[in-house]
């Protein structure tokens, strides 16, 4: 949503595509996160992609505000291999994984707002 307040705020086209169903059915514990890695690598692809099109084209507002998204995905893909290690160790045992998932997010604070972050689309101005 924020790269979508982007574009609009920058006076670009503005396009939302649809989303797939989500999938629910896998085969063991480990499956559902290397599918989410693979997705976070995909991502990373796509921004990487989105910054260098701006730097190709002089876009210095679009290449300055995908660097927060690279640096984003920097820690996305490393939390979901960390998690993925912790998973596939565990096996069939998820008792460690949740005492993992548990001591990430008290590491964490509880989450919050990134100060730095832009506004998404739709939420308060």
């Amino acid at each position: 949503m924020m790269l979508l307040r982007f574009e609009m705020d920058t006076d670009r086209d503005a396009h939302l595509p649809g989303v797939a169903e989500p999938r629910s059915d896998f085969a063991d514990p480990a499956e559902p996160i290397r599918l989410a890695l693979a997705q976070e690598r995909r991502v990373t692809d796509q921004i990487t992609a989105m910054a260098n099109a701006a730097r190709a084209e002089s876009d210095y507002q679009a290449e300055q505000f995908m660097q927060r998204f690279l640096k984003e995905q920097v820690e996305e893909v490393s939390s979901m291999n960390d998690l993925l290690k912790i998973v596939e160790y565990a096996g069939a045992n998820v008792l460690p994984v949740e005492d993992y998932l548990s001591r990430e997010a008290a590491k964490a604070g509880g989450g919050g707002v990134d100060p730095t972050a832009p506004p998404a689309a739709g939420g308060a101005l």
